[in-house]
């Protein structure tokens, strides 16, 4: 076999094994909130650098192609990066409805599934839109919640891609009002500590843990140091 279709055997190997991997993903997240009236959940992780965005958007598609109606929504409003990795516009957005400068109809893009896909709803996406200078602040004020409920009507589920955890308290902020967390966790480079320490303070402000995704795992990955118990694991691509 020739070296370049041995290498996009590989790749195609590669996506065919990420996109599996979110479809159990996707699977287990919908039964672990099957039961909650609430479907509002927040992707997070405990230190910048880890792939939560790139997990929110592969995730939001997993779900969109399976056939609920699913908005996403960049609450990352520091560092937004979903709108560069959806191909879509980053304003107007969140910022902007809390600020009452838009209405959510005005802020909302609809993004079509790929060509032949089954699915017929698409993909809503909520960008952060025009930033402020007090994310924290604004995330804060009772707007929020009704941001969150107006979406959560509209939609059979709502991602959340917030900043991590760690360094500032917006995740903590918003949690509150979620069914829950996905935290994402990079192997080899988090270490356990530091998830715990994330793990805490999510569930100190009253944010129920729904699971951990164990991103760039490797088959050569064992458990002596890098294991978080229920995560889901997959090799990722992007940031």
């Amino acid at each position: 076999m020739a070296r370049g279709t041995r290498t996009q055997a590989s790749a195609a190997s590669q996506r065919a094994t990420r996109d599996e991997a979110f479809r159990v993903l996707r699977s287990n997240l919908l039964v672990a909130i099957d039961d909650l009236s609430n479907p509002i959940v927040v992707v997070t992780s405990a230190q910048a650098g880890e792939g939560k965005t790139s997990t929110s958007v592969m995730l939001a598609r997993s779900l969109a192609l399976a056939g609920p109606r699913v908005v996403l929504v960049d609450l990352d409003l520091r560092r937004p990066d979903a709108h560069r990795l959806l191909g879509a516009d980053s304003v107007p957005g969140v910022a902007d409805v809390l600020s009452d400068r838009r209405e959510i109809q005005e802020c909302l893009q609809f993004l079509p599934p790929p060509k032949g896909s089954p699915a017929a709803s698409g993909l809503y996406f909520l960008p952060a839109g025009n930033l402020g200078t007090n994310p924290t602040e604004l995330l804060g004020t009772p707007r929020t919640g009704r941001l969150l409920d107006a979406l959560a009507k509209e939609a059979d589920i709502v991602l959340l891609d917030t900043p991590p955890v760690l360094p500032v308290a917006d995740t903590l902020v918003i949690g509150r009002l979620a069914a829950g967390a996905v935290l994402v966790v990079e192997s080899r480079r988090t270490p356990v500590q530091m998830v715990n320490r994330a793990k805490a303070a999510l569930i100190r402000n009253q944010t129920r843990i729904l699971g951990v995704v164990l991103n760039q795992l490797r088959s050569s990955d064992d458990d002596g140091g890098y294991a978080y118990g229920y995560g889901y694991g997959y090799d990722r691509e992007d940031a």
